[in-house]
């Protein structure tokens, strides 16, 4: 199979993609340049939806696979847009070259619902269907075009030619490697036709033997048994058809699974993130609303904080002299002594002054006369005559003017205005945190987890097939030693023909084993050569690399040549990926399939050695036609491309325009063209 050319219109960020993939002899591979998230790995959607179709259950999913950059879509819009994929490929059958153009359309009906239309053109041979066309009819058409790709390349083995190499390292993380190789080994090899032959040959013999047995008691137990058995082994096929199925569906779901998984801790992130916007919202708000209160009390109160200290500090002079007045009036108006206090009064003084030898010894002091002269009224003094300036003012006056002044006053309004300008940008960016948590709802609410149960339910329903596989399988075994004890009562007694089907199965089964075990030592082989070169980390020290005799548990070992294993689990992220890319190209290069190869992120996470080595010992002889999809700090222009450009059949480079919401394509590898 070789692609020539792919075409897509307003397929995510494709508008118009137009790619000429053709190859030469000498130069298979073709390279593809662009920037993270500008549209390689939509490409590489591109390839395998152009050849297996897309998988659109609503309108939403329809919606995300059409162009941004299309229009925005409105019902009108809606109505008239396609999505188209073609694919155009050459393939061998029956060693001539057929030629295909496949096309893939994808609409809305009036309904909202998605819709496919399908057109084949085998060498000139058109076969069509789609959404619209009677269930029968369809089925039968889509069955003609399923076969004709099946030829070409089965869609359960694309897995192994069209695939990210950064999901490749992981595939060693789970048992979803087994899986793929044990569900279609014996196809890609072609072991299966000898393993029918041998079953088909088994139950001639079962029935030849049924027809010998003499006593028809010892006959009917006997087709009792073989009934029994095949019952069980058509239990077994069905079974394992289901466990394929299921098999099949885990290794197609994986990716999607794992994202999803992904989303499901992105959303418990983003509803983080929402409770935390939400809360500094909250606060934001209460300091606004604690601000304002703030605010109209301040003008409210506007003659306490303001008036007052002003009046209070112009007046401090004046309320001075009112208090001074007002004490001087309380002291003249103090109630005079009587006559009797003030005899005591001077009686003591006058006791005084003789303890004190200050009176004239011998002259008395009359008390009565002093007395009586003191309570004489004293001559009116003319200042005190006049009137007080602050008579006016009564007590409760003069206790609020004192009161003016003992007040401590503060003025709120600098602080207010200087939380003003904060507060103002902190409100500014509630707006931007409203916008912030309605885009982190949109994404969650746009994501479909049904998916999520879907594949874990079919986890558990994958388990409990094995089980039921491995029990029927054990009671067929069971039953076959039964049917082996009656077998040799017929063998003792002469029969060619008898003979003959015996010999059969073993022939059919022997050729399927040393089928199996020629591609197995094949691919060992070849493993081991790639290894030695590809896997820095144990370059030239691989002494053997071992594939289980098992097909339906196949697992490989590395080996040291100092004897000892090397455990794939320890082997790093880059190290993981090479091997399981060097099984894959000896898978490729053993199987009856001759198919492109196409990696997405094709250095992954290697270093600069390992870089090299691919370069140099990988990709130039991987296949036919090879379709590599890197960024510029992968294949680097100026030094990885140089050293690949010799083996370059083509090269583009895809560019996005971020106005338009969409990708173009170029010539040559990040400016860099192709020598010819």
């Amino acid at each position: 199979m070789i692609l020539k050319r792919i075409r897509a219109h307003y397929f995510k960020t494709y508008q118009t993609l137009d790619l000429d993939l053709t190859t030469l002899p000498d130069r298979p591979i073709i390279l593809i340049g662009g920037a993270n998230g500008g549209g390689k790995t939509t490409l590489f959607e591109a390839i395998y939806g152009g050849l297996y179709g897309l998988k659109i259950r609503n309108a939403r999913e329809f919606d995300q696979l059409v162009s941004a950059g299309y229009a925005p879509l409105d019902a009108p819009v809606r109505a008239r847009v396609q999505v188209q994929l073609e694919l155009h490929f050459a393939g061998n059958v029956l060693q001539h070259e057929q030629q295909y153009v496949l096309k893939r359309t994808y609409a809305l009906n009036p309904q909202g619902q998605p819709q496919e239309a399908v057109e084949l053109n085998l060498n000139g041979d058109i076969f069509r269907y789609g959404s619209a066309m009677p269930s029968k009819e369809r089925q039968r058409a889509e069955a003609e075009v399923a076969k004709i790709i099946k030829a070409n390349l089965p869609q359960e083995l694309s897995r192994y030619f069209l695939f990210d190499a950064m999901e490749a390292g992981a595939l060693l993380k789970t048992d979803q490697l087994n899986r793929l190789i044990r569900e279609n080994i014996e196809n890609v090899m072609g072991f299966q036709k000898y393993q029918q032959l041998a079953q088909a040959a088994e139950k001639l013999v079962q029935q030849h033997t049924a027809d010998r047995l003499a006593l028809d008691k010892e006959k009917e137990e006997y087709q009792r048994l073989t009934s029994t058995k095949a019952t069980l082994e058509q239990r077994a096929a069905q079974l394992e058809r289901q466990l394929g199925t299921a098999r099949q569906y885990a290794v197609d779901q994986q990716p999607t699974y794992q994202a999803l998984k992904n989303s499901v801790n992105a959303e418990e992130t983003l509803t983080q993130k929402i409770k935390t916007l939400e809360q500094q919202m909250e606060a934001t708000q209460g300091r606004h609303r604690a601000w304002r209160e703030q605010l109209t009390g301040f003008v409210e109160n506007l003659e306490r904080h303001i008036v007052l200290p002003q009046l209070a500090a112009g007046f401090r002079a004046e309320i001075g002299l009112v208090e001074q007045s007002r004490a001087q009036q309380q002291t003249q108006q103090r109630a005079p002594l009587t006559p009797d206090t003030l005899t005591a009064l001077v009686e003591q003084a006058l006791a005084y002054l003789t303890a004190r030898r200050a009176l004239v010894p011998g002259v008395p002091v009359p008390v009565p006369d002093l007395v009586a002269h003191l309570l004489q009224p004293a001559a009116p003094d003319p200042a005190a005559a006049a009137p007080a300036p602050y008579a006016h003012l009564d007590e409760a006056e003069v206790r609020a003017l004192a009161q003016l002044l003992a007040t401590a006053y503060s003025n709120p309004f600098s602080g207010l205005a200087s939380q003003q300008p904060e507060l103002a940008e902190a409100l500014t960016a509630v707006g931007r945190q409203q916008q912030q948590i309605a885009d982190y709802r949109r994404q969650i609410a746009g994501h479909d987890y049904s998916l999520l149960q879907e594949f874990e339910h079919n986890e558990k329903e994958i388990k409990r097939l094995e089980n039921d596989l491995r029990d029927a399988r054990e009671e067929s075994k069971k039953l076959d030693a039964k049917i082996h004890q009656m077998d040799i009562q017929v063998e003792a007694e002469p029969d060619p023909r008898q003979e003959a089907l015996l010999r059969l199965r073993p022939f059919f089964q022997g050729v399927a084993d040393a089928l199996l075990r020629t591609k197995k030592a094949r691919i060992e082989s070849q493993m081991l050569a790639d290894l030695n070169l590809n896997l820095v980390a144990y370059r030239g020290v691989i002494e053997r690399v071992e594939l289980s005799d098992e097909l339906r548990d196949l697992t490989f070992r590395l080996y040291h040549r100092a004897g000892n294993e090397i455990y794939l689990e320890h082997l790093n992220t880059a190290s993981k990926q090479i091997v399981v890319q060097c099984l894959l190209k000896a898978l490729h290069e053993s199987g009856d399939y001759d198919p492109p190869v196409m990696i997405d992120t094709v250095m992954g996470v290697l270093g600069e050695e390992s870089r090299a080595a691919m370069l140099e010992n990988y990709f130039p002889t991987l296949s036919h036609q090879t379709i590599l999809l890197s960024s510029d700090s992968e294949i680097r222009p100026r030094e990885e491309f140089v050293a690949l450009e010799a083996k370059v059949a083509r090269a583009y480079t895809l560019q996005r325009d971020k106005e338009n919401q969409c990708t173009d394509v170029v010539g040559g590898y990040f400016g860099r063209a192709v020598l010819e």
